[in-house]
């Protein structure tokens, strides 16, 4: 009796975006309402699927997560693809070695410096002096209260995301050209997350402007 074997489903031709976070929260909860705002319904997810996995842990174990998605995608289709490993600085002992695993095996990184929530700030705005990452939560709680506690820490501040993100943006590039001058790139404050929305936005504007093309 013949044995026929069991094809795995064929890929569509679109692009996969995946973000493995730290946080459990307030990462994941920003950039899914950055996807619902910003990434057009028109644009299906066989086209762009952005994929959130949050809560993975330390930057160690977020890169090792993030390595393993990128094994997962490769294929004859897997040119468009990208993972993101999106983490604080904190104090984590592997930090540096974090990093230099996700380059080395073409992860894309997304660092802030104490934490998240200066991204969250940077809406609002600037901020050049050195911050705690309690201070940093605080000061985002009174910039937008429904990021308090009882709320459990989920910036979701929908005209901040929708109409300040470019303010974020520059203040993010501003924060990483400061810190660059003093000799420490990364230094505290600083974010990267503005590379990633970048990214975000630019497969949007390309997947627009084929759409408009084949009409």
């Amino acid at each position: 009796m013949k044995r026929f074997s069991r094809k795995a489903p064929a890929r569509e031709p679109g692009t996969i975006m995946i973000v493995v976070t730290e946080g459990e929260k307030t990462e994941p909860g920003y950039l899914k309402a950055f996807k619902e705002i910003h990434v057009p319904t028109h644009i299906k997810k066989s086209v762009f699927n952005l994929r959130i996995i949050p809560g993975i842990g330390v930057p160690k174990t977020v890169v090792d997560r993030a390595i393993q998605e990128l094994q997962d995608l490769q294929g004859p289709l897997s040119g468009k693809d990208s993972v993101w490993a999106m983490f604080d600085r904190d104090e984590h002992p592997e930090f540096e070695g974090a990093k230099d695993k996700a380059r080395n095996k073409g992860i894309h990184l997304v660092v802030s410096n104490p934490c998240f929530e200066i991204w969250g700030i940077y809406h609002y705005q600037d901020w050049e002096g050195h911050i705690e990452r309690g201070q940093c939560q605080k000061r985002l709680e009174e910039l937008c209260p429904s990021y308090g506690r009882n709320s459990g820490k989920i910036f979701i501040d929908r005209d901040a995301i929708e109409n300040r993100y470019r303010d974020a943006m520059r203040r993010a590039k501003e924060s990483l050209n400061s810190r660059e001058k003093e000799g420490d790139p990364e230094g505290n404050p600083s974010t990267s997350v503005h590379r990633l929305i970048n990214a975000i936005l630019s497969k949007v504007e390309e997947l627009k402007s084929k759409n408009h093309a084949r009409r």
